[in-house]
């Protein structure tokens, strides 16, 4: 790839597909004018290339802003395709557009807000529209270790690190946790047991970094052996 080419970000090609479906629907849909294929390819070009930096900043944005609610890539994902649904399913060609586009992106806004905590509340525990990212990135000391005792907080803001037992999982939040000022140093004790590992060792420890004043937590993986480190919000 020539140097003049930027790199595209994880996420950026489903982000350019999606963008692209959502936006020929639309126009189609609206039944004045049709976006050709290689506008449809345009449109998801730039998407891939521009709109994950740009919510890499508006991400950045939100979170400085104390008042406003810290939105995940799954509440995220949810609002975006309810917007969608709403914006083209009662929409036929050649007709007068029955839902404006604010109405849809303000339905997409609401179920974006509303849809993770109801499945939250209906499960009795978190769901992985909830979790919020890890900061794993941040510790020295705890990755890459079968039994990690001590580490590090390598970033410039505060970090929570849990170590969950085999008999803790969300909902709960790991109960020996330690929250760690910049370049702040704790030990953490595993006993005798050894982190989760698949396949030989599934049931293991779980050792996970969080934001403040997110809590560390784990579930099991989607296959169902093993478990992840996750994020539970604020509770």
């Amino acid at each position: 790839m020539p140097e003049w080419v930027p790199e595209l970000m994880e996420g950026a090609v489903f982000l350019g597909i999606v963008t692209a479906v959502v936006v020929r629907a639309v126009v189609n849909r609206s039944g004045t004018r049709r976006l050709p294929l290689w506008g449809t390819a345009l449109v998801g070009v730039a998407a891939a290339w521009i709109g994950m930096p740009a919510l890499v900043w508006a991400q950045g944005l939100w979170r400085a802003t104390p008042w406003l609610p810290e939105i995940t890539g799954g509440a995220l994902f949810i609002g975006a395709w309810v917007a969608m649904i709403a914006a083209v399913f009662f929409e036929q060609k050649g007709a007068p557009r029955r839902v404006p586009l604010w109405v849809a992106a303000g339905v997409g806004a609401l179920a974006m807000l509303g849809v993770p905590p109801l499945l939250d509340a209906v499960t009795g525990s978190y769901q992985r529209a909830s979790f919020r990212s890890d900061v794993n990135h941040c510790t020295r000391g705890m990755l890459g270790q079968v039994q990690p005792r001590e580490v590090t907080n390598t970033c410039d803001f505060p970090i929570t690190v849990g170590l969950c037992l085999p008999t803790e999982q969300n909902p709960d939040p790991c109960a020996q946790s330690v929250t760690l000022a910049p370049g702040e140093q704790a030990r953490i004790d595993p006993g005798s047991a050894r982190l989760s590992s698949v396949p030989s060792n599934p049931a293991g420890l779980t050792v996970v970094a969080c934001r403040v004043p997110h809590r560390p937590s784990r579930t099991p993986k989607v296959t169902g052996r093993g478990f992840d480190g996750v994020c539970l919000p604020a509770g």
